[in-house]
């Protein structure tokens, strides 16, 4: 639909032009002249169809014939091009809209009106063909009209084709696939039922399988219409056959490229957009030339990543060349609104409106826009606003029923979706998250002075009424870290499984978390353990994570870079750096591999390797120490608030901090190589500078052994592959023993990798097993290397296996520092509660037999062990909430019942 769907028709004109020029595969046989075919060059058909390389090589084809075809396929030769109608082919598939062939009187009308239309010279268009009759013509005049916004003109144009296609058969694929297209722009001006979509799909095929194989405009448009519906993996496959019979199709590889910016894939983005340049060239013969929809590609993709000035910069260069084109001016109108500067948004608006007074494309644009940048608000004014302007189309209102949804106005979303089933309810996203606004309709609540937990009637009321004492805990915590309180209610959506929990976040029942902030509302899933569900975990400590975003969102009016929120969020964990993150990042320091400042905001969405995503979050949580420890605690407040007033990262950094983005990057590395020699994870010198060392002093040649470890070249070049060989310089290193690993901590006795060679020699002797002998070279390592579980668990199972209760006790340290750092079995903390109890520190006892709950709220034995220590220390109400859940938990156990009455008598005796 012009002026709706974000990548415009471009090749659609080919449906009636090259009906006639290019013969369908029956039309083949019929051909008399015999002729030895032109090869096309190897270099234009890497994927090309072989059915398509078949056709058009056929050796009875006229070699005008075979032009016509190879330009109908995306694999010109140059001499294809010396007839003018056939370059105004190519230059309108390729994207080439002002190449002078498309202004030329001599060319097809057809031709011409196409390219107007994409130019955004709607009016020109419509002049064009204005006594002609055939469907194509009907066709880009309806989509001209619509763009226009004038939808009465569009519907008489739809209706002509309709009519046509009712009184005569469809004579071919082309002008079938032109009668879908027109049937789009109808549908999204009336709202038609559900058998339309069924029937344009139907009219696809029919040209695809009975009319022409090898017409590749009906692939092109099923993909339109699967992308609609947010049908992408289908739609994909729609694409790659488009292109595999014709790779030259510039709006097929924008149709990619878009999928790729949506799923933030900037990368593959970027790969299109050079292979839609080089399309352009093959026309132009100017290697400067680039397409319209590079530029609006890239800008996208830099829009997706919150940099709006870039966006700026890379769509200029289209609009330049095509002013009037509407996506373009939408895409224009969206970036300035997310400049914040709505004012700015609004005059461009009313300019749109001057040239198409009816659309509601580019308030569409803008509202879809700031709902990505979560002003939900703003964005919702726009998506109305859409809505108002063309109240059947399904597109703002699933946008605004997704945006309602995610910032907690239920109602709101309730009836948006609502008209989107009723309009369109194929969309997927659409229908997902209608089926759960109603399921979240029949939840229950409890409330607190600062939150709201809803959760599924049924066994999950056991969690959700003990979560507001640690919700509320989470606040006073977050809210004076922040220096900052939500003006509503946070709203905490228990789900009870994974699905649900998908659906909730993204509309898709596909993620890979197990809570997420969306401003006011926090979903997460039941800890629980089964197929359905991502198992047990610390909710307590997620969710303090989770509402980090939810208040530092609010306090910046949710203009902060995704990096920063997330890094002010692991911060407030309060959990100690693990062994994981420690390793990561000394490995991404030393091999020079941290992100910069625009590849943390992608890992986070868009990870290349396994360890991105998690990188990301131990990196950004570096850099916010790094600015804390450098700057103070209130230098992350103060750049929030500059982010609040819609300044960007590089400008808030030069006020707050006084440097740069890359500035700022460059003096973090140095910092974080001091730091990083705090977690015992780089030691110096290295084992490989000792080795150099002691080789060269064995060979007598001292004097050198400065000069070669300053040389560093010969130090960064050097692999030595195991602890016991190598050579560097012609000379072979010498081996690293027991008595030499001695020597050298004689004199390096904090050396993390030597106590490490060490510790690891130690176990072997002992079957990996700790002992009373090697014991004390454990405690040793674990100071050293203070990230390093290895050694605690070591000694920890060590002291839990004496025959005497006290001989335990010396695992309690030990059993804390793993217990800290554990977010996903609450093992730990259940092993401490029972030491604590021998101990009689009730307390303590008390205080990690709920955390064990916490992790695992579901489990009897764990509620049974809370519920014991709490009657020992006296803490009866504490005990009556377990064996409450307990009679939850297990309704079929009586004793529960008896257990929770005789609790309550003696609490009323009290």
């Amino acid at each position: 639909m012009p002026g709706m769907n974000r990548i415009t028709t471009t090749c659609a004109v080919m449906m009636s032009a090259l009906a006639c020029a290019a013969p369908s595969l029956a039309q083949h046989d019929h051909a008399k002249a015999i002729n030895e075919p032109e090869m096309v060059p190897a270099e234009l058909t890497p994927n090309l169809a072989e059915p398509v390389l078949r056709a058009i090589e056929a050796p009875y084809l006229t070699d005008e014939e075979r032009s016509n075809l190879r330009v109908f396929h995306g694999v010109w030769l140059e001499s294809d091009l010396d007839d003018v109608n056939r370059k105004a082919r190519a230059a309108l598939v390729a994207g080439v809209w002002d190449d002078a062939s498309l202004s030329d009187p001599g060319v097809d009308p057809l031709l011409r009106a196409d390219a107007a239309r994409l130019r955004g010279e709607l009016r020109e268009a419509i002049s064009i063909l204005e006594n002609n009759d055939s469907i194509a013509g009907h066709r880009i005049r309806a989509e001209a009209f619509d763009a226009l916004g004038e939808t009465d003109n569009a519907e008489r144009e739809v209706a002509a084709i309709s009519d046509s296609l009712l009184r005569f058969r469809a004579e071919s694929a082309s002008e079938l696939v032109d009668g879908v297209i027109s049937f789009v722009v109808r549908a999204n001006i009336q709202g038609r039922p559900a058998q339309d979509y069924r029937r344009m799909l139907e009219l696809l095929a029919s040209a695809r399988d009975d009319m022409d194989r090898l017409y590749w405009p009906a692939s092109l448009v099923e993909a339109k219409l699967l992308l609609d519906k947010d049908s992408t993996s289908d739609a994909l496959g729609a694409i790659k056959q488009a292109l595999m019979m014709n790779p030259a199709c510039a709006e097929a590889l924008a149709l990619r490229g878009m999928v790729a910016v949506r799923s933030f894939d900037f990368d593959t983005a970027e790969q299109i957009a050079t292979r839609l340049d080089a399309v352009a060239q093959r026309v132009t013969g100017d290697q400067e030339s680039a397409s319209p929809y590079s530029g609006i590609i890239l800008a996208r993709a830099m829009l997706r990543q919150n940099d709006p000035d870039l966006a700026e910069e890379l769509l200029a260069p289209t609009l330049d060349r095509f002013p009037t084109m509407r996506e373009a001016l939408a895409l224009r109108c969206a970036i300035e609104a997310v400049r914040y500067r709505f004012g700015a948004a609004e005059k461009l608006l009313t300019e749109f409106d001057r040239l198409s007074p009816g659309s509601p494309q580019a308030l569409f644009e803008v509202g879809a826009a700031l709902s990505e940048s979560r002003q939900y608000a703003e964005s919702a004014d726009y998506l109305e606003r859409a809505a108002a302007r063309r109240p059947n189309w399904p597109a703002p209102l699933i946008e605004l029923g997704l945006l309602e949804l995610q910032s907690g106005r239920d109602l709101r979303a309730l009836d948006a979706l609502r008209q989107v089933a009723e309009l369109d309810p194929f969309n997927n996203r659409a229908a997902n998250s209608l089926e759960l606004i109603e399921e979240l309709l029949t939840y229950d609540t409890v409330e607190s002075e600062h939150f709201i937990v809803r959760f599924k009637p049924g066994v999950d009321r056991v969690m959700a009424r003990e979560m507001l004492a640690p919700l509320e805990r989470n606040h006073e915590i977050v809210a004076a870290a922040i220096d900052h309180e939500p003006p509503v209610k946070t709203v905490i959506e228990l789900m009870p499984n994974h699905r649900w929990f998908s659906v909730r976040i993204t509309g898709m029942p596909a993620i890979h978390t197990i809570a997420a902030a969306t401003g006011s509302v926090i979903a997460m899933e039941a800890p629980k353990i089964g197929p359905e569900h991502k198992g047990e975990y610390d909710w307590v400590r997620v969710l303090r994570h989770e509402y980090v975003h939810t208040v530092t969102l609010s306090r910046t009016r949710n203009r902060i870079p995704h990096w920063f929120t997330e890094a002010a969020a692991v911060n407030l964990e309060l959990a100690p750096r693990d062994e994981g993150a420690a390793m990561l990042l000394a490995t991404a320091l030393k091999g020079e591999s941290l992100f910069d400042m625009r590849e943390i905001n992608i890992a986070f969405v868009r990870p290349e390797k396994p360890t991105d995503r998690s990188q990301a979050y131990a990196q950004g949580h570096w850099m916010y120490q790094f600015i804390i420890d450098q700057w103070g605690e209130r230098a992350p407040l103060d750049l929030m608030d500059l982010y609040a007033q819609g300044l960007r990262e590089d400008a808030a950094m030069r006020s707050v901090l006084g440097s740069t983005q890359g500035e700022f990057f460059e003096r973090f590395k140095e910092w974080a190589w001091e730091d990083a020699k705090s977690w015992g994870v780089i030691s110096e010198p290295s084992i490989e500078d000792l080795r150099i060392e002691a080789t060269l002093a064995a060979e007598g040649a001292a004097e050198r052994a400065e000069a070669i470890l300053e040389d560093a070249a010969l130090v960064a070049a050097r692999s030595i592959a195991g602890i016991g060989g190598g050579a560097i310089d012609g000379l072979e290193l010498v081996p690293v023993t027991e008595e030499r690993v001695d020597q050298w901590l004689d004199a390096h006795p904090d050396h993390t990798e030597l106590l490490a060679i060490k510790v690891a020699h130690a176990l072997h002797e002992s079957n990996d097993l700790a002992t009373d002998a090697n014991a004390p070279l454990l405690e040793r390592y674990a100071i050293a290397s203070p990230i390093d579980p290895e050694p605690h668990r070591q000694l920890a199972r060590l002291y839990l296996s004496g025959e005497a209760i006290s001989d335990r006790f010396g695992a309690i340290p030990h059993l804390e520092y793993l217990d800290i750092r554990e977010q996903y079995s609450p093992a730990y903390a259940v092993e401490l509660a029972r030491l604590y109890a021998a101990q009689k520190q009730w307390d303590k006892a008390k205080t990690k037999s709920e955390r064990a709950t916490q992790i695992a709220p579901f489990d009897a034995g764990h509620r049974e062990l809370a519920a014991t220590i709490a009657i020992q220390s006296g803490d009866l109400a504490t005990a009556e909430r377990h064996i409450a859940a307990l009679v939850d938990l297990e309704p079929g156990r009586k004793v529960h019942t008896k257990r929770l009455e005789r609790i309550r008598e003696l609490i009323t005796q009290r």
